[in-house]
């Protein structure tokens, strides 16, 4: 689990009517920008102008991109196999929002994407302007930086500079993660397209590390997954007991319940931190000043990725796997969520 990695930006916005036509143009022009200034990998991997670091980082990337294709079927196409240097740290800026006492975050709706949990910015300045927006609305808020987006295939994504500062695993799990957004795609159900991609991720990382990793290395990254997954599970926990408290208590009372739960879940990390037991992700998020945004986000990303990894533990192949999501991807909501919960650990 790496920090801010991922969205699924609306650039599909560009198919729309006029309405919100400024957000919209520099969703267009951003990814415009980013395409304008690709370069071929293969091209720069054989240049003698390639700097050695930047040629064995996009070597390597070759590497993972075949893998992808012929071990975990995800698409064989030209995504990833063009550079981008954006000049920035951050690809985009992302924000998420929740009402101050609701833990479902605030959406907003595109014609092909549907409904999404997260807003993008290709400048930092817009993304703050539009959160504070958000704030002066009452509502709380996560802003954050996105190293990588996906466009579900209707364009050939390029690798980024803000990639390739990740470790190996980490820069794995993000193309696997990437194209698995390319295999199916349910429009409005933020929840299960990223937790299915998650999903993927973490069972190609598997599979490359026992190709490519060492014994040490594996034993390594399954001991942190373990601890990242044991860390996830108790923070849901808090935000099902928030939702409760939410649901359940008089208006009066939510202030003092939200403040005292909060304490208690960055209390019980720390109990799990001085163990020995915390990871660098974790160690990060909990010095946010975390609200209900942080908790649906995390959700989005989470919530439904033990009910997805018994959907493809159950299924004979990759293939096999992506064929059900993408048929389960074409249910009403409500369908495909109680298929989900049937799925879930009990």
């Amino acid at each position: 689990m790496s920090r801010s990695r991922y969205l699924l930006p609306c650039l599909f916005a560009m198919l729309s009517a006029c309405s919100q036509i400024g957000y919209y143009t520099q969703a267009v022009q951003g990814h415009w920008e980013i395409i304008a200034k690709r370069e071929k990998i293969s091209a720069l991997v054989g240049s003698d102008d390639t700097p050695e670091d930047l040629k064995r980082k996009l070597t390597r990337v070759q590497d993972i991109r075949e893998f992808a294709s012929r071990v975990l079927a995800l698409p064989d196409n030209r995504s990833f196999t063009y550079f981008t240097d954006t000049g920035r740290p951050y690809v985009l800026w992302n924000v998420v929002a929740a009402p101050t006492y609701h833990l479902s975050p605030k959406t907003w709706c595109f014609p092909v994407a549907g409904c999404v949990a997260y807003k993008g910015f290709f400048s930092e300045k817009d993304a703050d302007e539009f959160n504070a927006g958000l704030v002066e609305q009452g509502l709380d808020t996560f802003q954050y930086g996105v190293s990588a987006y996906s466009t579900l295939g209707w364009f050939s994504d390029s690798v980024l500079n803000t990639h390739l500062h990740y470790p190996e695993t980490s820069l794995a799990g993000l193309i696997f993660h990437e194209l698995a957004h390319q295999v199916a795609y349910a429009k409005g159900d933020s929840d299960f397209n990223e937790a299915f991609a998650t999903a993927v991720e973490m069972a190609g990382l598997e599979h490359w590390f026992s190709r490519h990793g060492t014994a040490e290395q594996y034993e390594a990254y399954l001991e942190e997954r373990k601890r990242n997954e044991r860390i996830t599970a108790m923070v849901l926990g808090f935000r099902a007991r928030l939702a409760q408290r939410y649901e359940n208590e008089p208006e009066s009372a939510l202030p003092h319940s939200k403040r005292a739960l909060f304490s208690e879940m960055k209390s019980v990390y720390e109990e799990i931190k001085n163990r020995g037991e915390g990871t660098p992700y974790y160690d990060w998020w909990f010095t946010l000043d975390l609200n209900n945004a942080h908790l649906a986000l995390l959700s989005t990303y989470h919530r439904h990725v033990p009910a997805l990894q018994t959907a493809l533990d159950r299924s004979g192949s990759f293939q096999e796997f992506y064929a059900l999501i993408r048929e389960k991807s074409r249910l009403p909501k409500s369908e495909r969520d109680q298929w989900l919960s049937s799925l879930e650990p009990h």
